[in-house]
């Protein structure tokens, strides 16, 4: 068995194990394979082990591997940070969006994306109140919500949060339960707007059991970052 197959069974199993504690279905989280800085060649082995889903944070470099990959189907999230003149290719090469947190950025996304597909939205929040980190703050999320809903080709699926590095567990969870009942609020408006993305490789246990249906993995799949 290769280290990403002895890794990626690992997290599978975790994944299971702390789904049956809170009762919930296997398929109730989704999990990302965070893949920047990896090669074609290491996506490729993550894929025959069973992960369909994989992040990119960098345009360039998530469309050379896609270009590489596209007769695998591989299910396309980005999650860095978006410049408005990569809109358009962002919009035209993938599947889900993490981390729209104007309404300019969702605006370019729609009058980009191909008349024959839908992306799926996540709103980022700045969960706690970085400045330097990128996200809406708590108190806008409904009002760019709405104006996301009236767009066309976007299907807003949900939110993205990425707490403080370096915290306490008992902070981290106030956050991830701060996030699931602002989850909760845009379901009231918007039902299917029922996604949570949150949670990495050191806290998505604690996140899956904060109400998580994605986690974001990198190092728990690939190993460590060169």
């Amino acid at each position: 068995m290769s280290e990403i197959n002895e890794k990626i069974s690992k997290t599978f199993l975790s994944v299971k194990e702390t789904l049956l504690l809170r009762n919930k279905s296997e398929d109730s989280v989704k999990i990302i394979a965070v893949s920047k800085k990896k090669s074609k060649e290491l996506i490729s082995e993550a894929y025959r082990c069973g992960i369909k889903n994989f992040g990119e944070n960098y345009l360039q470099e998530a469309l050379e591997k896609k270009e590489s990959l596209k007769g695998k189907e591989i299910i396309w999230h980005f999650i860095g940070s978006i410049q408005s003149n990569k809109c358009k290719e962002i919009a035209e090469n993938f599947d889900w969006v993490h981390t729209v947190d104007r309404i300019k950025t969702a605006r370019l996304l729609s009058k980009y994306c191909p008349k024959d597909k839908t992306i799926n939205i996540l709103i980022q929040i700045n969960i706690d109140c970085e400045e330097s980190k990128s996200g809406v703050l708590e108190e806008d999320l409904m009002d760019l919500a709405k104006e996301i809903d009236s767009l066309n080709n976007l299907i807003l699926k949900g939110i993205m949060v990425i707490p403080k590095n370096d915290t306490s567990e008992e902070l981290l969870k106030n956050s991830f339960n701060k996030t699931f009942l602002l989850s909760k609020k845009l379901q009231s408006k918007l039902i299917d707007a029922d996604e949570i993305s949150m949670g990495m490789t050191n806290d998505y246990k604690l996140a899956i059991e904060s109400g998580s249906t994605m986690i974001r993995i990198g190092t728990g799949i690939f190993g460590e970052r060169n």
